[in-house]
């Protein structure tokens, strides 16, 4: 996914949404934008675990980890995901910005998360399309939820939108960048509004 492996990232992510009527619009107008887009398009279709290491005085403090595989290429590795809570102090920052962590890993992760205290907490499916613009990748997907726990048959659509990730990951704080992601975010509008993260709705 060409992102910086094992190390704590400051990650900046403009987020929106597309009704699946308008999909066709919004991949036409990122084909045109992007790298390598016109050569093919990157569908995925990711499966994704959550794991929650509660704390039992305060539940805003429960530690949440992810992991990822693909259900296309089975030999990708899986990954293994910390995202942080996003920081608003700095109102004028174009983007909002969180701590992010991706690790690869094997496929016995499940099993050792468990093994150390962690709780399976709910799995989801998700399939989209993938973008690359300079250093930012553009992540239009759709989830799927397991009602039956590895029941990936089962899988039911969530919503009738397509969620519309912009991220640029970074080692150090660079909010000048956010700058960047703004410009580009112009560039899809109006088929797509991206604002930074409402973390009262996650």
């Amino acid at each position: 996914m060409n992102q910086i492996k094992g190390r704590n990232q400051i990650q900046y992510i403009l987020v929106g949404s597309v009704p699946t009527g308008n999909l066709k619009f919004l991949l036409h107008r990122l084909r045109g934008l992007c790298e390598e887009a016109a050569l093919q398009d990157k569908y995925f279709e990711d499966h994704e675990s959550v794991y929650v290491m509660k704390d039992s005085s305060n539940s805003s403090k429960n530690f949440h980890l992810r992991v990822r595989r693909s259900l296309i290429q089975s030999d990708a590795p899986h990954q293994l995901r910390y995202l942080g809570t996003s920081e608003t102090g700095d109102k004028s920052r174009a983007a909002s910005m969180r701590s992010c962590i991706e690790v690869d890993c094997t496929e016995n992760i499940r099993a050792f998360l468990e093994h150390i205290g962690f709780q399976f907490d709910h799995e989801t499916i998700l399939r989209g399309y993938l973008f690359k613009k300079g250093r930012m990748k553009i992540c239009v997907s759709r989830l799927h939820k397991i009602p039956e726990k590895g029941v990936f048959q089962n899988a039911m659509q969530m919503t009738d939108s397509y969620l519309v990730e912009v991220t640029l990951n970074t080692l150090v704080q660079q909010d000048s960048l956010c700058e960047d992601m703004k410009a580009f975010a112009e560039y899809l509008k109006p088929i797509v509004v991206l604002d930074k993260l409402d973390q009262k709705r996650l």
